[in-house]
């Protein structure tokens, strides 16, 4: 693959297409109607049924990967269909839902990045639900789930349905989600996680079809509050507890980890300061690798923090900036019965630090990163945004992210380099058909030119252009 080419192509066209919808500060949207389609109502669902879904084809192309071990560029073209039902049991208040996932390989670089990205035919959520009114109290609502869910937890930096990538944690067990009338949510679930299947790239790019596993020798809980504060604050505290053991032909770092932290926030408002301040503080003992042959824990001790001011303008196109600082720990050394290095669990990253999918390049472990983003709204049906990020590790002696990259003699120094990101959304149609482009480009530092596995590709570059329909 040229490695620009059909990045820049993408892009272009994309661009293209969204400027011809409206000229800059149009206030009104283009659509070909004023009502978004949706399924449910073509189906002319009856009372208490509820039928929706999205459908959304991306293309990606990376130049220059940074995977050790990878010196072939990257693509991907695959597409992610959603369904969702929900069947109120009359009278009892219970319901009974269902989502199917498949998201699937159409053409690509077979040995690059994609087998993570596809998972076909899963039912990704089936459960039972009881969602009373004035529970406890007048005016509160519950949500009592039993069954396989997918949930955001807080800011979904640690438990998430992630967006950006193409397949979802789920989970089997029990949640329960109550809210009072003054906006005071608590949150308990224990579970076990699920693990995508097959497992293994060749099957998963065949598109094979196989349902996913519950880790039933693993177990997830946790316990969240969100409370709403005076002057406009809202404050988070909340503990998770991951204890996992190797399950059948599932091999595993046998974490014990205690996670708990706290989330303190001002959402952003017109001519107002925002901020988000969260930490977060993990405990406990992981294994180094998942060999059976391992089995001595090490302690594990580590920390996450995401530092964020910003201030939203009263002016056209409704512009935002802020600073933002995203910290974690790494592991300062291999020799020791010690582990620093920050567990992300099973959150999502892509809105503070990047694409997801084939790109993934900045991992909430190992990392000491400042940033500048600037946020834009041209107009009622689109939105914008560009990241300056740099990017540095916490031990220079740990590998960066996910790349394997490392140096362990701590010689090649923490400079990843600086992260240049950016991204365009429009409705085409209001609510129902949505075009987004993005590119991010990394321009390398010492460390990634230097460590002695680089791949020494170049300055990694990964452009994007998708169309997502919900209906």
């Amino acid at each position: 693959m040229p490695r620009l080419a059909v990045l820049v192509v993408a892009l272009s066209l994309g661009a293209g297409a969204a400027e011809a919808q409206t000229a800059p500060g149009d206030a009104k949207p283009t659509t070909a109607s004023s009502t978004p389609w949706r399924l449910g109502q073509a189906l002319d669902q009856p009372d208490g049924v509820r039928i929706s879904g999205s459908m959304r084809g991306r293309y990606e192309a990376l130049g220059s990967p940074f995977v050790a071990g990878r010196t072939e560029d990257d693509e991907y073209l695959g597409v992610q269909t959603v369904l969702d039902v929900e069947v109120d049991v009359g009278g009892t208040g219970l319901t009974v839902g269902g989502e199917l996932l498949d998201s699937r390989f159409i053409a690509g670089n077979e040995t690059g990045g994609a087998s993570t990205e596809i998972d076909t035919l899963e039912p990704s959520q089936l459960y039972l639900a009881w969602r009373p009114d004035d529970f406890l109290v007048d005016g509160a609502k519950l949500d009592l789930t039993l069954g396989r869910f997918t949930m955001d937890v807080g800011s979904r930096r640690l438990v998430a349905r992630a967006l950006y990538r193409n397949i979802f944690s789920s989970f089997d067990g029990v949640r329960a989600a109550w809210t009072s009338p003054d906006k005071l949510s608590v949150t308990l679930a224990y579970a076990a996680p699920v693990a995508r299947a097959p497992a293994d790239a060749a099957s998963a790019i065949d598109n094979e079809v196989a349902l996913n596993k519950t880790l039933n020798r693993t177990r997830f809980a946790l316990a969240q509050v969100d409370q709403p504060l005076p002057f406009g604050l809202h404050g988070d505290l909340y503990v998770m507890d991951l204890d996992e053991n190797d399950s059948g032909d599932v091999a595993t770092r046998n974490r014990k980890l205690t996670t708990a932290g706290f989330r303190l926030r001002k959402p952003p408002t017109p001519e107002q300061f925002d901020f988000d301040v969260e930490l977060a503080l993990q405990t406990g003992s992981v294994r180094a690798t998942t060999s059976a042959a391992d089995i001595i824990p090490l302690e594990h001790d580590a920390q996450m923090g995401h530092l964020e001011t910003g201030y939203s303008f009263s002016a056209p196109w409704s512009p935002r900036v802020a600073l933002q600082y995203d910290y974690a720990t790494g592991d300062k050394s291999r020799a020791d019965a010690r582990n620093e290095r920050f567990d992300t669990l099973f959150g999502d990253r892509a809105f503070d630090l990047g694409p997801t999918s084939i790109y993934g390049l900045v991992l909430r472990s190992n990392l000491s990163s400042p940033a500048i983003r600037i946020e834009v709204r041209p107009d009622a049906a689109s939105e914008a945004y560009v990241a300056l990020r740099r990017v540095q590790l916490e031990a220079r002696r740990d590998s960066f992210a996910n790349t394997a990259v490392r140096d362990a003699t701590g010689a090649s120094g923490k400079d990843i380099g600086l992260q240049v990101e950016g991204r365009y959304r429009r409705w085409l149609m209001r609510d129902s058909l949505r075009l987004s482009v993005g590119a991010v480009m990394l321009f390398e530092g010492d460390f990634m030119k230097n460590a002695p596995n680089a791949t020494r590709q170049g300055n990694p570059v990964y452009g994007y252009s998708e169309l997502t329909w919900v209906f």
